[in-house]
């Protein structure tokens, strides 16, 4: 089975994050559990009163796959929200904020979408956003060809009731469509009309062609080097989101020279890794992290067709109670890793301390559970791996655990992308070592437990009683849909689907009067949109 270049997208995405503490993937919608012990230091840096600066220069890992908001990989959206503004602002706290739009509203049990437009706004062509050129915009992402296209195919129609008011019509429930609307994902950002009727221009030899805080400058920018964004005279929030006169991307691939970077003041802020976040602190550096990336198994054959022990829920189970999850964290991620028995992290959606807590570290109780099974004496499992992102360190960690209660891990650690989709999809392998990052439940699903998530169910498991769960909250709001992303949380604990062991962090390390870094469990990800320079 030949895997599909979306598949190749959808792997490259999630293991980069882990790699690259970027989160494509990810961010989160509204909070189904109790985030207050996720209220703590490591989640905010410093804050004062803003005061304009002539230049904000921070590191990203990869030079631009676009500048075009269509085509942009959701990991790289930096090179694009700095000129495009979205419909919709996500704040760092992860509330939802007018920006184009001034209002919205979901209905008709989130098959239907009305905005209204913010009156007097112009793109830097000095052409009006109006209802029609945001159509045209949302049309040209839906239909064209780019990696989040998708997350507007349900989209049916969009009408342009006059020129400040839409309704977009939807052919499924998506309760996440506001969260995509935002500068987060890309879709959501407006192309002007004039870059809509010539695509070819939005590349880093043009200036850009939104309604952003900046403009990107070619004249100042060496493409996969440095990218250079100034500032827009004629922006409408100034005071909100515009704190310089320039924003300078730099392209610095090595973790190390990011570190030494931001030490010799050439750069104000970059991702850190747990190896170098001390040598960040020694030299003055303020650190912002959460826990994100989720790391463990996933244990994909769970109806027993190439591994009949895996068909057993209770051998499922017993490999949870297994593991020391604890041990493992502290000694791969330190400080700054979370033990989790769920593929959710706290303050996310659908996560309960009770699911939290499902398989506390108990070796007899796995034994237990494995001799009821009829697997006393174990048996070899296959578990792919990838030599990327550390996928590869964790089945290490977790296989002598494994063989605790019997169970023979073989490993085989694969080099390349394209074979270990391949492996995850060919149903050669019952259980696979993955990074997964956390995500809404309307996305998890999509992404990580529904019959159609491709690589992360390999085997296209599928539960009716997990499906109706999806679809009811997909169409419910509030209290209802915090509840049923509980109940499939629950579910997928219980029938132990995975075999999570950590949450590994995105962190992030920038100059000591950087104000505004700030991240949450409903906005792992920092935008540069908020950071300032701190009034003395």
């Amino acid at each position: 089975m030949s895997p599909s270049n979306r598949s190749l997208r959808s792997i490259r995405v999630a293991v980069a994050a882990l790699a690259a503490s970027l989160a494509l993937t990810a961010c989160s919608g509204d909070d189904g559990g109790d985030s207050s012990d996720q209220e703590k230091d490591n989640l905010k840096g410093v804050t004062g009163t803003p005061e304009r600066g002539k230049r904000l220069t921070f590191a990203m890992e990869t030079e631009a796959t676009s500048i075009n908001p269509a085509t942009v990989n959701i990991a790289f959206v930096n090179y694009t929200l700095l000129a495009y503004e979205p419909l919709i602002y996500r704040s760092s706290d992860g509330t939802l904020k007018p920006a184009l739009a001034q209002e919205w509203e979901m209905g008709d049990g989130n098959t239907s979408m009305e905005l209204e437009l913010r009156d007097g706004v112009t793109f830097t062509d000095g052409s009006p956003v109006n209802a029609a050129a945001v159509k045209a915009s949302l049309e040209y992402v839906r239909d064209g060809q780019g990696p989040n296209a998708h997350l507007l195919a349900n989209v049916k129609s969009i009408e342009a009731e006059d020129d400040d008011s839409l309704t977009l019509r939807l052919s499924s429930p998506n309760p996440m469509l506001p969260e995509f609307l935002t500068q987060s994902y890309g879709v959501g950002q407006i192309i002007s009309p004039a870059g809509v009727k010539a695509p070819g221009q939005l590349t880093a030899d043009n200036p850009s062609q939104g309604a952003g805080a900046y403009v990107f400058d070619p004249k100042k920018s060496v493409p996969g080097d440095h990218y250079t964004y100034t500032a827009n005279p004629d922006y409408y929030a100034k005071d909100e989101r515009q704190h310089y006169d320039e924003v300078v991307i730099r392209v610095i691939g090595d973790q190390q020279a990011r570190v030494n970077a931001l030490a010799t003041g050439q750069i104000d802020l970059a991702t850190a890794s747990p190896d170098t976040v001390d040598q960040a602190t020694s030299a003055g550096a303020q650190i912002v992290w959460i826990p994100f990336v989720w790391q463990g198994l996933s244990l994909i054959d769970r109806d027993g067709e190439v591994s009949k022990p895996l068909g057993d829920v209770r051998v499922r189970q017993a490999i949870n109670y297994a593991i020391d999850r604890k041990k493992i964290t502290e000694a791969l991620l330190g400080k700054y890793g979370v033990p989790t028995d769920t593929v959710v992290m706290e303050g996310g959606e659908g996560w309960s301390k009770e699911a939290a807590d499902r398989y506390p570290y108990d070796v007899d109780k796995a034994k237990s559970l494995m001799k009821d099974a009829g697997y006393e004496k174990g048996f070899p499992l296959k578990v792919l791996s990838i030599r990327f992102a550390e996928i590869d360190t964790m089945a290490e960690a977790v296989a002598p655990y494994l063989a605790e209660i019997g169970i023979k891990a073989e490993l085989d650690h694969l080099t390349d992308e394209q074979s270990y989709v391949q492996g995850a999809t060919d149903k050669s392998y019952p259980a696979m070592s993955v990074g997964y990052g956390a995500q809404p439940m309307y996305l998890l699903g999509q992404g990580l437990f529904l019959p159609n998530a491709g690589i992360f169910n390999g085997f296209a498991t599928e539960r009716k009683e997990l499906t109706d769960l999806y679809d009811k909250a997909a169409a419910a709001s509030g209290d209802e849909r915090d509840k049923l992303n509980q109940d499939m949380i629950t579910y997928l604990t219980d029938e132990a689907w995975f075999a999570p062991v950590s949450f590994g962090p995105v962190l992030y390390a920038s100059r000591d009067d950087l104000g505004g870094v700030a991240v949450s469990p409903k906005a792992p990800v920092a935008t540069p949109l908020d950071w300032y320079n701190v009034a003395k």
